[in-house]
Parts: structure tokens; sequence; C-alpha cells
């Protein structure tokens, strides 16, 4: 009993610093965001770089998405840590596959938007 209630617990500690990568990404995604944008022109000659806020959008989407991570996390390990008390824990991939699903999507709109500004459609 002891060694699946230490699992459960480093389960979660797992979550959590997942859910802090996630949130890191967002805020360095904002904040280099922010970065470009106050760049003087000259310094993009010849670069097209995309002055619309969808980056700032997808850091803070990133960053909630981290939240999120820590806080359905911290609900899971509850909810096991009480099911393995009264020994009725039923193994789910409901959350994993939640949280893979929400991140592979945010990773498809990056790579699009990375996409748009290196090849602008515009002439």
């Amino acid at each position: 009993m002891i060694n699946e209630q230490m699992s459960n617990e480093r389960t979660f500690l797992s979550w959590v610093r997942t859910g802090i990568g996630i949130m890191v990404f967002g805020f360095v995604i904002v904040k280099f965001s922010l970065f470009v944008n106050q760049l003087p022109a000259s310094f993009f000659q010849e670069a097209n770089i995309p002055k619309n806020g969808l980056t700032i959008i997808i850091g803070i989407a990133l960053v909630f998405t981290g939240a999120s991570t820590i806080f359905l996390s911290y609900w899971k390990y509850r909810q096991t840590h009480k099911l393995l008390q009264k020994g009725e824990y039923l193994y789910s991939t409901l959350l994993i596959t939640v949280l893979t699903v929400v991140i592979f999507l945010m990773s498809i709109i990056i790579i699009a938007y990375l996409i748009m500004a290196a090849y602008p459609f515009s002439s």
C-alpha cells in the first residue's frame, strides 16, 4: 500500500514539473514576442516579422495549459489517493489522453504560425 501511495506522489510531482515546463515555454513565447515587437525595424531589413498578437495568445494559452495541468494533476492525485486507501483503484488514461491532445494541438498551431511567419503568403 505504501509503495502505491509513493508512486502516486511521484506521478503527481512529475505532472507538476510538466505543467511548470509548459508554463515556462508559454512565458518565453510571450516575452520573445514582446521583445521582437520592440526592436527597431532596421534590425529586420528583409525579414517579414508578423506584428499580430497571435504569439501572445499562443503563449498565454500555453501558460493556461500548464496551470491547468498542475490543477488537474492535483485533482487526479487526490482521487487516486482516496481510491488507493479504499483498495478500489482502477487505472485510467483519460487525463493523459486529454492533455496529450491539447498539447499536440497547440504544437500544431505553433508550427503553422512559424511556417506562416517564415513563408508569408502575401506578395
